[in-house]
């Protein structure tokens, strides 16, 4: 786990700059090597061919069983922030139903906690920033169910009760589900064998060109840039925090708006 984290905190756009520069100098010693066998057996070119061809075809389920995992889990940290949104919403809509001063106080600790789920999906690689916003909903939690036991009173009605604290514990659990969603990337291991496949997929493919002389080595070297391509998009959908297409906190900053004081 301690080398996944390490792995996921490493800018993507490196590694993918790095995974390019690598596979491109492959191509090129490959190609030059397979032109000094132009006169190798027809058998060993279409081996050399067939090896490739099929390795492509395994690197071309591996791409995409990775990127379904990684569109899977994108889903899942998009689908937790809009229902964290919506229970943040219930429990202060329900928090109208109490009797001042707990009233203003729930929905004091609200706004507070709408704050911090904020500034924890905006920690982007920041871990101290994370942690810290971690902590401070934990904390918040603990105002917040104080509120509720305080509500338990007896000029209380029991179905107001009962809803304040259906909301109130819906919106504790939802905390460790979002801090598990972001927390939930792909192995390391797992995004480090697509290049290593694609290295002896383009790498049989490169020699056979050289050893047959066909069209130079541009087609692989295009074909190469496009499943790097792919697998930075696998990268950048993989990393919850950083990566550019991450799922964004417009449906918790809309809250924020809804919930906030009114001007004066």
């Amino acid at each position: 786990m301690r080398f996944d984290l390490n792995f996921y905190l490493i800018d993507h756009r490196l590694l993918a700059l790095a995974m390019v520069a690598v596979l491109v100098v492959i191509v090129e010693i490959v190609y030059r090597a397979g032109t000094r066998w132009k006169d190798a057996p027809d058998s060993l070119r279409s081996q050399m061919s067939g090896i490739g061809a099929a390795m492509l075809g395994i690197l071309g389920v591996l791409l995409g069983f990775t990127l379904s995992m990684a569109i899977a889990r994108w889903d899942v940290r998009r689908d937790v922030i809009v229902e964290e949104s919506n229970a943040i919403g219930t429990l202060w809509l329900r928090a109208g139903l109490l009797e001042e001063p707990l009233r203003k106080e729930l929905r004091s600790a609200l706004r507070d906690y709408t704050d911090t789920r904020i500034a924890l999906g905006g920690s982007r690689g920041d871990l101290d920033a994370m942690r810290a916003a971690q902590s401070e909903g934990v904390a918040l939690h603990a105002k917040i169910w104080s509120v509720v036991e305080r509500a338990d009173q007896p000029g209380t009605s029991p179905a107001i009760l009962s809803t304040l604290i259906a909301a109130a514990n819906e919106l504790i659990d939802l905390h460790e589900l979002r801090v598990a969603s972001i927390e939930n990337f792909l192995p390391a291991f797992l995004i480090l064998l697509l290049p290593c496949i694609t290295a002896a997929a383009v790498a049989s493919l490169a020699w056979s060109f050289g050893a047959t002389s066909e069209r130079g080595r541009t087609p692989i070297l295009l074909l190469t840039l496009l499943i790097c391509a792919v697998i930075l998009l696998i990268m950048d959908v993989n990393r919850p925090q950083r990566g550019a297409i991450g799922v964004g906190v417009t449906t918790l900053e809309r809250v924020q708006e809804s919930i906030a004081p009114a001007k004066p």
